[in-house]
């Protein structure tokens, strides 16, 4: 069901959460599973709030000219700009987000600045091991190795 902020009681997901719980009944009851299974959810609401604020901060640094762009001596993002890296699609467009109308970022961990990597990491890691270790019964992985300190950090 991946790690989106979706409505995971909406009909779409039904089907993929009665046969996740299920699943799960072979060996444990079914509240036990939905009970997991909404923990997951929670976890994973809470992760993408974490990254929406992060977001949030290196947007307006970048936006009050306080964020590094890509440094112009290093390689080009796959479109052959130097453009802001967390500038993906309509929701950042314009000169004001670097590159022409139209233009898109690549979200990438290299070749950017820190508060963009950062970015990157929470949710291309932290948010996959806590979804993951939560999917998994692995509270370690989800809170205390890589998923929630990592983000907090």
């Amino acid at each position: 069901m991946g790690m989106s902020n979706a409505d995971r009681g909406a009909p779409l997901w039904k089907e993929k959460r009665d046969t996740w719980v299920s699943v799960c009944d072979d060996c444990h009851s079914p509240r036990f599973a939905r009970e997991n299974l909404q923990a997951m959810d929670e976890a994973c609401k809470d992760a993408g709030l974490k990254y929406t604020e992060t977001f949030k901060v290196a947007e307006n640094l970048m936006l009050d000219g306080m964020g590094e762009p890509m440094p112009k001596d290093l390689h080009p993002d796959w479109s052959g700009q130097h453009i802001w890296s967390l500038k993906i699609g309509a929701y950042h467009d314009g000169p004001k987000y670097g590159g022409k109308k139209g233009e898109s970022g690549e979200f990438r961990m290299s070749n950017c600045s820190d508060i963009e990597r950062v970015c990157f990491e929470s949710v291309g890691y932290w948010m996959t091991y806590i979804f993951k270790g939560m999917a998994h019964g692995s509270w370690n992985d989800a809170t205390y190795c890589d998923g929630s300190f990592g983000m907090d950090r």
